[in-house]
């Protein structure tokens, strides 16, 4: 019975070997035409979903809700609720040079950098808004910025006024 049970299991290891012997590596493919087309039609789903409004969910919702229009078009990608790009960075410095269209800044790690700066792009100092040519070399800045083919394109700019180093004491004995 040892024997049989041996040769058995020597037999089936053999035949394991030669079938993965013979056998080719796989090959590694994409998603088949029905995975495909199983995905897009989730992504359809999903998107309609988006575009239709429940009125059961309009009943939950509460009396604020009713009577508002809502929107049929899918948002576009990137884009938060003022329908601006997100910002994708953000920088800080001192300023070196405004022109009439960029801000010239030195940032944290001592590297020049430029910004543009166009029409809807947020201005501020002291949470008022301002005009680029408010901004004078050596005012402090916070730039949201896009990263865009052309360079940085400022979203919003917060400028602070610049600070002057403090005066020696006079009063003070000098260092040694």
């Amino acid at each position: 019975m040892r024997g049989t049970a041996g040769l058995l299991a020597l037999g089936l290891v053999g035949l394991g070997s030669l079938w993965a012997c013979g056998r080719e590596e796989p090959k590694i493919e994409g998603p088949s035409a029905k995975q495909r087309e199983g995905r897009s039609e989730v992504l359809r789903g999903l998107m309609a979903s988006k575009e239709r409004v429940e009125p059961e969910a309009l009943k939950a919702a509460g009396e604020d809700v009713k009577g508002k229009a809502v929107s049929t078009q899918p948002m576009p990608e990137g884009t938060g609720g003022s329908g601006r790009p997100e910002a994708q960075g953000w920088a800080a410095g001192k300023v070196s040079w405004v022109g009439d269209d960029e801000v010239l800044f030195v940032d944290g790690y001592g590297q020049e950098r430029e910004v543009r700066v166009e029409e809807g792009t947020h201005l501020r100092r002291d949470e008022q808004s301002v005009e680029l040519r408010d901004l004078s070399e050596g005012d402090e800045i916070r730039v949201t910025y896009e990263d865009t083919n052309a360079g940085w394109l400022a979203r919003d700019l917060e400028a602070v006024p610049g600070r002057d180093a403090p005066a020696p004491d006079p009063t003070s004995p000098p260092l040694r």
